[in-house]
């Protein structure tokens, strides 16, 4: 009884220790040549060593929506309205012009001052 004990125990180790080492294993599979390259690869921009911001479409004041206006840092419901307005009695001709208008606080006017265009 003993013996046959441990015959089962040791077929059943061996059966569930078979995908563990399996694992390491894999067939030799023939090396593929590298495709070769007929087109330069596009140069990658120069940095300064600084981290990088992609770069995001900027939003025209001039032309945005409400919801495309309430994307922007700091700029809720209410002065996205207030941008609107001001551009409906005579559009933004340049970023002087904007915060020269007060349409929105300094620091709003600060916050959108990289992302926005005219």
């Amino acid at each position: 009884m003993f013996t046959r004990r441990v015959l089962v125990t040791s077929a059943m180790l061996a059966l569930l220790s078979i995908p563990a080492f399996a694992q390491g294993t894999q067939p030799a599979q023939p090396a593929k040549p590298a495709p070769a390259v007929t087109t330069p690869a596009p140069a990658k921009p120069a940095t300064t060593g600084a981290a990088t911001a992609p770069q995001v479409a900027k939003t025209n004041l001039n032309t945005a929506t409400a919801a495309e206006l309430d994307k922007l840092p700091q700029i809720g419901p209410v002065r996205s309205k207030a941008i609107i307005e001001a551009r409906a009695k005579a559009k933004f001709k340049n970023w002087d012009d904007f915060v020269a208008r007060k349409v929105v606080p300094a620091d709003a006017a600060a916050a959108i001052k990289d992302v926005v265009s005219f």
